[in-house]
């Protein structure tokens, strides 16, 4: 972030420098000139090392622009906007596995609880770049980038947290977590999520999705569109510490799961205007997810004495029982985790479905924006499978300026 922020501050002097000497092009309706062809007229004539900044200015701008019909979709005449967000969010992480020579079958179910981050987002046109912080008991935070014109929509969200009281099931019957015990893990789980999804609409023309997520356009008139989308998810989920041996030894010796999915599919999404200034947007998307791996790391476990050697067999012939009950009992002596194995899954496709829900309001240059988000994605091997659910609501307080 600090690069980012450092790039972000070598640029605006230029920018500003490249507003006072700007000449605005217009994108005229029904134009044979290519984007990329308008981009490069509005670089034309500019200092040379303003013209990569003046290409994808114009780039940006007519992208947003070139097919929409004015009648539909307005354009508010300020560039830059600005974002306080406060972001609602659960991500629950179920895992499982089956013990069947001893009937025997255990579920660990941890979360990042009911978390609130407090963050900034900053954008020109659609495209921006946002940083939250989660507030108060839970420990977390998430990137997101977005970049959005007249028919598509990109979005990368990149997000952590750590779960340090998982809830624990034995054949149905939970054994410890936060509901019955104040039982915290010394090394809480980590569980680290990169998603990136895209939407390309149909009809660009009349229906505006920026208008719903980034407000860098607004719907005049209600529009609906299909759309088509795509969606990669990672995360990886780590609890190979050597104080969560137990915990590794119960799930079949997998501390470490790691799993990739890519999908695409087919949808519908609605902007509806009941008022001027108000938008309500609902999209739905069934899709199918046909890359789906898991990789596994699987560990054996040692015994180390309190000078970091290994307890084998050797090492215990040569202690008599006294010896051999103060290493067992010294505080320091560790059960440790060994010898990382990585195991992968064949790929097991799935379906899968993406859902989100937006209000907006805008007036001259503040707006307002509540927005929902849900997402399921299943994993699994013949060792753990289990479920990620993701579910995000924020409402943030918007400016548009220069």
């Amino acid at each position: 972030m600090k690069k980012l922020a450092t790039l972000l501050l070598t640029l605006m002097p230029l920018y500003a420098a490249a507003q006072d000497l700007a000449v605005t092009l217009p994108i005229p309706s029904g134009t044979n000139k290519g984007i990329l062809s308008v981009a490069a007229d509005g670089a034309k004539g500019k200092p040379t090392l303003l013209q990569p900044i003046f290409f994808l200015k114009t780039l940006i701008d007519s992208s947003a622009v070139s097919s929409i019909d004015r009648n539909w979709i307005e354009q508010p005449k300020q560039q830059l906007a600005i974002e306080a967000r406060t972001t609602f969010n659960q991500s629950r992480l179920k895992m499982e596995t089956t013990w069947e020579e001893d009937n025997f079958t255990m579920v660990s179910k941890s979360n990042n609880g009911f978390s609130t981050s407090a963050g900034l987002w900053l954008g020109y046109r659609g495209y921006g770049l946002g940083f939250s912080k989660e507030l108060g008991n839970t420990t977390g935070s998430t990137f997101s980038f977005g970049a959005m014109g007249g028919r598509f929509g990109l979005n990368l969200r990149i997000s952590s947290y750590k779960s340090d009281m998982p809830d624990i099931y034995f054949n149905g019957e939970q054994v410890s977590g936060r509901n019955i015990s104040d039982d915290r893990l010394d090394d809480p789980i980590n569980v680290r999520n990169f998603f990136l999804d895209g939407y390309y609409m149909l009809n660009g023309k009349h229906f505006s999705y920026s208008a719903a997520y980034d407000n860098s356009l607004i719907q005049r008139r209600s529009a609906g569109s299909v759309v088509i989308g795509g969606m990669y998810f990672h995360s990886r989920v780590d609890y190979s510490a050597d104080s969560n041996w137990l915990l590794t030894a119960l799930m079949k010796d997998v501390g470490m799961v790691k799993f990739t999915q890519g999908s695409i599919g087919m949808g519908y999404a609605y902007n509806w205007v009941p008022a001027r200034g108000l938008l309500v947007n609902a999209m739905a998307m069934p899709m199918f997810t046909f890359y789906n791996r898991t990789t596994k790391y699987l560990y054996d476990f040692a015994m180390i004495d309190p000078n970091g050697k290994i307890i084998d067999e050797e090492y215990l012939a040569g202690l008599d029982e006294g010896e051999y009950y103060d290493i067992l009992f010294d505080p320091k002596t560790k059960i440790s985790a060994v010898n990382e194995r990585e195991e992968k899954t064949g790929n097991k496709p799935k379906f899968n479905f993406d859902m989100r829900l937006c209000v907006t309001y805008n007036w001259d240059r503040w707006y307002v924006r509540a927005y929902g988000h849900f997402n399921l994605f299943r994993y699994g091997s013949d060792l753990v499978s289990g479920r990620m659910t993701d579910w995000t609501a924020y409402a943030a307080l918007g400016f548009r300026f220069w």
